[in-house]
């Protein structure tokens, strides 16, 4: 009988076998391969089993360590966000004997997403989401194994959260802390990223400074979904619970920093032990990025242990650094927690810290120095290079408004507490800045100018085109004029260039006038016929119609002309609406014709909604039935 067997290197075994690096054992064939026995795995490609290859996991927060735990958590309120690009480097190997038959996964590139944050200073929540980028592989199908799939897939996203119980930073002779990973079954099953169910990973972490050097063990189990590969006992064919055991050496320093990682895991069955080695550095940035990169190889059968695996990317965040700890290099607004100059004053509230002095002092030795000679001592000082007064601790206020410069918007001018030491000159809830009559008080509708009629016509300047003559509100404020001496304005005369009676609206005698102009609308003193029931209009109107065009012509400053259509309440009211609106649009175009702009005319029927005597009789009805011509004039135009 033939085995087959998955390893990330040569496995000595009796006799002629086939090897599958590092994924367990296959019986495999002579011609073809035993059914497997994972019921999950008949989804897979052929031969592959449904695992997450994937073995190593990040340090989110970075603490001490880019792979490890080291028992150091991010402080209250810290976060870290990081970006990884991840090369794996033949993961998984088919090997027949001690000869290579060739990689199943010979490149494997992974994004990593990776996030933490400090819910207080002992404990922290961490998130990590990998995506698989590429793999490679030769095609090994004709031995029977199916190739995974090659292009982008979801890894699986880890869950972790870290418990404190120790911390140097607290004056604790170590730090420790314990923690679990959980692995979600959310990846692609096709492209090995996938367990068929929830795994976990436990584990304590512990770790000390011992001068510019951290060292530290991350000690757990690797829980998760046992796999079988073959029933053949003399070879490890499944994945399942391990021990995992890491220790990393790193250095703490402000600038460029190192670090040399050992990672091993112990099965607790028949699948194949295996140990990594990587070393890498971290550079930062400034404004709280960081530049990092690992390397290293592995020995071993398990699966997902590369030949070689190499790391890079770019993390942002913030908290206590790992140099803040008793005895460590930093600068005191590094670790903000610490009392660097141990005067009982932490760094953040100390304004000498590294000078010992007292609480009464911020943290500042007592002085008797008056630097700026206003008579408060330094000490007591709030501004001690400027001379100021005491009720300001000893800052400046130059324009004697109570409120101090430093806090004053306007320090060269007095001012409202309530606009920030800025004016309001005229005191009318404006600051100056925003006040468009600054010297005059006036509403803030009105940007603070008062409300004004010069000329004393009724309309306020705002609105008035002549504010220093007094006018016609009908004339936007402008007074009346009189162009042919006829004593009727020309906003009202019919001929304003002809003089002529009062009676006929300004015109010449000769020539009677049936329409006259109102402040708005035209009347008009005769009826404009229509045939009946219909909408053409009959020969005896076209003289009232014709004076109403020249009318219109002559004032353009009326600009839009509503013509209103109405009926009696004979018939139906839709039937009505309809004539109505029908004859309105007869007389609109018949005065376009004449020479009125189109734009300025408006037609609107109202049918019987709005009589202006009874319907009851034949007048009130004949009263009814009429045109009515409404006027609007252009603003700011004179008449």
């Amino acid at each position: 009988m033939i085995d087959a067997s998955l390893s990330t290197g040569p496995l000595r075994a009796p006799g002629r076998r086939v090897r599958w690096g590092g994924l367990g054992r296959l019986p495999a064939l002579a011609g073809c391969l035993l059914p497997l026995l994972s019921a999950t795995a008949l989804a897979q490609p052929a031969g592959l089993p449904e695992i997450e290859l994937e073995r190593l996991s990040l340090n989110p927060s970075g603490a001490g360590s880019l792979i490890l735990g080291t028992g150091e958590l991010l402080r209250d309120g810290g976060y870290r966000f990081s970006l990884t690009g991840h090369y794996e480097n033949d993961p998984l190997v088919l090997f027949e004997g001690d000869e290579r038959v060739g990689p199943v996964v010979q490149h494997r590139v992974t994004g990593h997403l990776a996030g933490a944050y400090g819910l207080s200073d002992m404990l922290e929540v961490q998130l990590q989401v990998p995506v698989l980028l590429m793999q490679r592989g030769e095609d090994l199908t004709a031995r029977g194994v199916g190739r995974p799939e090659e292009g982008l897939a979801l890894g699986t996203p880890l869950v972790g959260l870290r418990l404190g119980v120790l911390s140097q930073h607290h004056g604790d002779p170590l730090d420790l802390a314990v923690g679990v990973n959980v692995g979600l079954p959310l990846g692609n099953a096709d492209s090995l990223a996938r367990e068929p169910s929830l795994r976990a990973t436990p584990s304590v972490m512990v770790g000390r400074r011992f001068g510019f050097l951290r060292a530290a063990l991350d000690a757990g189990a690797l829980l998760r979904p046992r796999t079988l590969f073959s029933d053949d006992a003399d070879v490890r064919d499944e994945v399942g619970d391990a021990v995992r055991l890491g220790a990393v050496l790193a250095t703490t320093d402000e600038g460029l920093r190192g670090e040399v990682d050992v990672i091993g895991m112990i099965p607790f069955r028949r699948e194949g032990a295996n140990i990594e080695a990587l070393a890498g550095v971290r550079l930062p940035l400034g404004g709280h990025f960081e530049a990092y990169a690992l390397g290293g190889v592995g020995f071993g059968e398990s699966p997902g242990t590369p030949t070689f695996r190499g790391l890079v990317g770019l993390a942002v965040g913030s908290g206590a650094p790992a140099a803040c700890v008793a005895g460590g290099k930093h600068t005191p607004s590094q670790c903000p927690d610490l009392d660097d100059d141990g005067d009982g004053v932490k760094n953040r509230q100390d304004a000498c810290p590294t000078e010992g002095g007292t609480g009464e002092a911020q943290g500042c030795p007592v002085r008797e120095v008056d630097s700026d000679g206003d008579g408060i001592l330094d000490v007591r000082d709030a501004c001690p290079s400027v001379a100021g007064e005491a009720v300001h601790e000893g800052c400046p206020d130059t324009d004697k408004d109570g409120i101090p410069d430093a806090a004053d918007q306007c320090p060269s001018e007095a001012g409202l507490a309530a606009f920030q030491g800025c004016p309001d000159t005229d005191r009318d809830g404006l600051q100056d800045s925003q006040d468009a009559c600054p010297t005059e008080a006036g509403p803030a509708n009105r940007k603070g100018c008062p409300v004004k009629d010069t000329d004393g016509d009724g309309v306020l300047d705002a609105q008035d085109s002549c504010p220093s003559e007094a006018g016609l509100k009908e004339l936007k404020g402008c007074p009346a004029k009189d162009t042919d001496n006829d004593t009727v304005a020309d906003h009202l005369d019919n001929c304003p260039s002809e003089a002529g009676p009062a009676d006929n609206q300004g015109c010449p005698a000769k020539q009677k006038q049936l329409v006259a102009i109102r402040q708005d609308r035209i009347d008009i003193k005769d009826t404009v016929y229509f045939d009946s029931g219909k909408a053409t209009i009959q020969r005896r109107s076209y003289k009232l119609l014709d004076q109403v065009a020249k009318l219109l012509k002559e004032h353009p400053e009326m600009e839009n002309i509503t013509i209103e259509g109405h009926t009696d309440n004979v018939g139906k009211p839709e039937a009505n609406l309809r004539l109505s609106q029908h004859r309105a649009e007869a007389v609109k175009d018949y005065l376009a014709r004449k020479g009125v702009a189109p734009q300025r005319l408006e037609a609107k029927g109202y049918g019987q909604e709005r009589p202006i005597a009874p319907n009851t009789t034949s007048k009130g009805r004949a009263t009814n039935r009429r045109v009515e011509f409404l006027t609007t004039t252009r603003e700011g135009a004179q008449q």
